[in-house]
């Protein structure tokens, strides 16, 4: 039976105003039991005694508290919102929740100017972080996923087991389990293998290294490798060394280990460096890096600035 047919029949039953004919097809019906429970079991429900005084001063009470919350800013009642409204909003708390959620278990740290800063991973990998660099990774999902974001300069030590990926800006860097380091700045990747081997992914390059090799790579210029002996980086200890490095890049680290703003605009692209500078005097590491290539500079007094001349 349709539903507006339903809704006649009980109220012509209920009022009593059903023929016995029509009484008669109605008992005959599923909704005539239905009713039936229905009105047996309302008529069970007693009616409660109401004090009219108390209730009109709830009221008044509830009224004034509605026109002062409406002073203060518009009050919606749950009927003026729709359901597309609803459904956006729990989309909106949704999508708040899950980032939250991820970006609570972000880590991220940084080393201070001048700074080297020591990080053990989850799984018990290590970074050195060389000055002004900084990594992060999701550390709720690490042990399914190693992956963690460079900027800047860091030697790594990863333990042995799934693929460790370094990535940043300037391309990918995946191992299983060895030492290397990445220097990644503006247009440039340099990536050196101490042990194990490394998978270097850039500009449509794919690169092994394997121990005592190097990747290095400016903008779209070929790749160059070049044969290391030693094992560990030099600005492990108090000073930062380059072979065959865009003079740009070169300063970008003196920068960062000294806190100090060098014109390097007026330097020209395809200077390239091979030398090393100090970490614990910033006159001398100036002195090694722009003497050997020609260029006059002026160091400010508070030696926070090194103007190109």
């Amino acid at each position: 039976m349709d539903v507006e047919k339903s809704e006649v029949l009980l109220a012509k039953w209920v009022s009593g105003e059903m023929s016995e004919k029509e009484l008669s097809a109605f008992k005959k019906t599923e909704d005539y039991e239905l009713f039936s429970r229905i009105v047996k079991e309302s008529s069970l429900f007693k009616r409660p005694s109401v004090n009219k005084e108390e209730v009109y001063s709830n009221i008044l009470q509830i009224q004034e508290k509605r026109r002062k919350k409406t002073k203060k800013g518009k009050v919606f009642s749950m009927s003026s919102i729709n359901l597309k409204s609803v459904i956006a909003i729990a989309a909106s708390i949704a999508v708040f929740l899950v980032g939250f959620y991820f970006y609570s278990a972000t880590i991220q740290q940084e080393a201070d100017f001048g700074e080297q800063l020591a990080i053990k991973l989850p799984d018990n990998s290590e970074v050195i972080l060389n000055s002004k660099s900084s990594v992060s990774y999701n550390k709720r999902t690490w042990s399914k996923e190693r992956v963690l974001r460079l900027e800047g300069e860091a030697y790594f030590k990863v333990t042995k087991g799934s693929t460790f990926k370094v990535e940043t800006d300037e391309g990918s860097i995946s191992v299983l389990g060895t030492q290397f380091s990445v220097l990644e700045s503006e247009n440039f990747l340099e990536v050196k293998c101490f042990e194990g081997k490394v998978k270097v992914e850039r500009n449509g390059h794919v690169v092994i290294l394997t121990e005592g090799k190097t990747f290095s790579q400016y903008k779209n210029a070929k790749p160059l490798g070049v044969v290391i002996e030693k094992s560990e980086p030099d600005w492990l200890k108090g000073e930062s060394s380059f072979q065959n490095t865009p003079l740009k890049v070169v300063l970008k680290s003196l920068e960062k280990q000294y806190q100090v703003k060098i014109e390097s605009n007026k330097i020209e692209e395809n200077k390239i460096y091979t030398g090393s500078f100090v970490h614990s005097d910033i006159e001398l590491a100036l002195e090694a890096v722009l003497l050997p290539m020609n260029i006059d500079y002026e160091l400010s007094k508070d030696k926070e600035y090194v103007k190109i001349k």
